[in-house]
């Protein structure tokens, strides 16, 4: 069963597309028409936020974190905090899918529950597949974006210093290694 831990609410309301229907407490995406669906592994589908209200063929929309089912085969575990989690269902989310659309960012898995961040901003960087949330690596970026790895200093005077900033940004994963290292 969902549970809200805090949010906007109603952050929108949408229209609710022809022969759909949605259910307060389930996870909602627009369609290709902008029109709201309850959220599920199809192609073409953004996650929107959670149903609030459902009235006159308009769902109000609210974001904020919630916990979720987890799914059974493509289970989410406290490790994935931070990653993205994927829709199965309207009311079920894993750590892949079919179709990769996007369900939020891992706050916590707990008793079989996860806990997810729906709010636009992370809705936003679960969608963006050219950020990655971890230590950079040569051909990745980490937490924040960032160029390839960048080479060492030459002059002597500043290389040591510099070298030595570019080591401990290695270290905290926010640039990326040289190659070979």
């Amino acid at each position: 069963m969902m549970q809200r831990l805090n949010g906007t609410c109603p952050l929108e309301k949408y229209e609710i597309a022809s022969g759909s229907t949605v259910i307060s407490g389930n996870l909602v995406a627009l369609n290709a028409e902008g029109k709201a669906v309850p959220a599920a592994d199809s192609a073409g589908l953004r996650v929107i936020g959670i149903a609030e209200r459902v009235h006159n063929g308009m769902v109000e929309v609210a974001d904020g974190i919630f916990s979720f089912a987890n799914d059974t085969t493509h289970a989410l575990a406290r490790a994935d905090r931070g990653k993205v989690a994927y829709v199965k269902d309207k009311d079920t989310v894993a750590s892949t899918g079919t179709n990769l659309i996007p369900a939020g960012i891992v706050v916590d898995v707990v008793d079989g529950e996860v806990y997810l961040d729906v709010t636009p901003a992370a809705l936003k960087a679960a969608a963006d597949s050219d950020t990655v949330y971890g230590n950079a690596a040569p051909s990745a970026a980490g937490l924040v974006k960032q160029a390839a790895a960048v080479a060492d200093a030459e002059s002597e005077t500043v290389m040591t210093q510099l070298n030595a900033l570019l080591a401990a940004l290695r270290t905290a994963g926010i640039v990326a290694p040289n190659a070979g290292e």
